[in-house]
């Protein structure tokens, strides 16, 4: 996707992507590598904003399809 069209296509604008509160037709993912942290901080639909999630509380409210590994 380029830069001009995330927010038209995910629902936010780049440096606020998150995994929730975005269009119904994008799938979410969670990489494997944020389940080292009891407590991650995503993005909240802008470059200035975070909330504290636990592990648990981050696949609830993002609705994911998966873990997956985006290093491979």
């Amino acid at each position: 996707i380029a830069f001009d069209e995330v927010e038209e296509l995910v629902g936010h604008r780049v440096g606020g992507v998150c995994p929730f509160g975005i269009k119904k037709n994008v799938n979410v993912y969670l990489d494997v590598s944020l389940k080292e942290y009891k407590i991650v901080y995503p993005a909240c639909g802008s470059h200035n904003t975070a909330v504290r999630l636990s592990i648990g509380e981050l696949e609830r409210v993002s609705n994911y399809i998966a873990w997956v590994d985006v290093c491979k």
